[in-house]
């Protein structure tokens, strides 16, 4: 990154207070990857930066590089994502979009596809069902990152997989697993057929399908719970905002089952 005044789009991850009216911002954008910029009397009742700044928020932004911090000098809002902020739900499945690119960005690297695929995904939250833009999304950057698993041969011998009603996956192995490799990779789960499959659709779905998609209870529990352990596996971290959705569902859950609130 060169040192002075630069220009670049981004979508605000995240920020925390820094002083006594300034913020540290995360801040993703295509040329330059992940930037931590400090964003001066911010938290000031009458700053100007204040709603282009805000996490979830996706602005112009004039940068200025100096020889220890970059700092957010001007900015101009593009989007708010408005009709997230409005339902909890959507909200958290976007916290949870930011915390995978936050995780998976590096500072002054340029990211333009994961900055792009974050965008789309935040746009289709808002219109689509936000499990399937979920269980998309996780493919789509195991894909971009080069981790995409291993799901029509067994991923540890590249023997075939067994015709059988249910297969075993392994993140350590990187994939799906046959007979004989079983028990040897560490944590195992077990996958109907059809989600083999509906996976395999979500590596190749062109995103403007995704909405036709149709996946069942059962096999939407079974994506839920895998593909993002198989991504957290890789990332080596825990998705916080991936355990406050679960939160929300078992709370659901809970209602429909007794009838209360």
């Amino acid at each position: 990154m060169v040192a002075g005044l630069f220009k670049a789009e981004g979508i605000v991850l995240k920020g925390r207070d820094y002083r006594e009216a300034d913020q540290l911002l995360t801040i993703l954008t295509p040329a330059y990857g992940r930037i931590d910029a400090i964003v001066k009397g911010v938290r000031k009742p009458h700053s100007k930066l204040r709603s282009g700044t805000q996490q979830l928020c996706r602005s112009r932004f004039l940068f200025y590089a100096g020889k220890n911090l970059v700092t957010v000098t001007q900015c101009e809002v593009q989007s708010i994502f408005a009709a997230l902020r409005q339902d909890l739900t959507l909200l958290a499945y976007a916290y949870y979009l930011l915390e995978i690119a936050d995780a998976i960005a590096l500072p002054g690297q340029a990211a333009a596809e994961i900055y792009y695929l974050l965008n789309h995904g935040l746009e289709l939250l808002a219109t689509t069902d936000p499990e399937l833009v979920g269980r998309a999304y996780e493919a789509r950057t195991l894909k971009i990152l080069g981790l995409e698993p291993r799901l029509d041969f067994c991923a540890a011998c590249q023997g075939p997989l067994a015709n059988a009603s249910r297969v075993a996956f392994a993140p350590a192995a990187g994939g799906a697993l046959c007979h004989n490799c079983q028990g040897q990779h560490g944590t195992e789960y077990y996958l109907l057929p059809g989600s083999i499959k509906i996976w395999q659709r979500l590596n190749r779905l062109n995103w403007r399908h995704l909405r036709r998609l149709q996946i069942s209870p059962v096999l939407g529990r079974q994506l839920r719970e895998i593909m993002p352990a198989f991504l957290e596996y890789y990332l080596d971290r825990r998705i916080r905002s991936r355990l406050f959705i679960n939160e929300m569902k078992l709370e659901v859950y809970n209602i429909d089952r007794t009838g209360k609130d």
